[in-house]
């Protein structure tokens, strides 16, 4: 009786591709931290918090997840990403309404 060996099927993914996988969902929640902890710093910290909504839209739509249990680490870059953005563009509204008294929507009649 002859057998034949089981054909070897390669997979795409190697270690390295999950690494980087895992690096863009740790990498949405590091520039979502740090997006909020420097929101003052207007087009900087607004940037660092729009790449982390990027980046961890991008890590949710995919499925990639990371941490030593598979924890998905983009939902908290998402939420500290969305928080950094928030304050940014509220701290930067109400400069505009209390130093150069302008109002942020469209005029009133009255």
């Amino acid at each position: 009786m002859d057998h034949t060996p089981a054909p070897v099927v390669k997979t795409p993914f190697t270690p390295a591709t999950w690494t980087t996988r895992r690096g863009i969902a740790t990498s949405s929640f590091c520039l979502g931290l740090w997006g909020t902890l420097v929101f003052w710093w207007y087009p900087f910290g607004i940037f660092m918090s729009l790449t982390g909504t990027l980046l961890a839209i991008i890590s949710l739509v995919m499925g990639w997840k990371a941490g030593k249990d598979g924890e998905h680490l983009a939902w908290l870059g998402l939420f500290f990403a969305v928080t950094g953005v928030s304050l940014a563009i509220a701290v930067y509204r109400f400069q505009q309404m209390f130093f150069e008294g302008s109002s942020p929507g469209f005029p009133l009649p009255f």
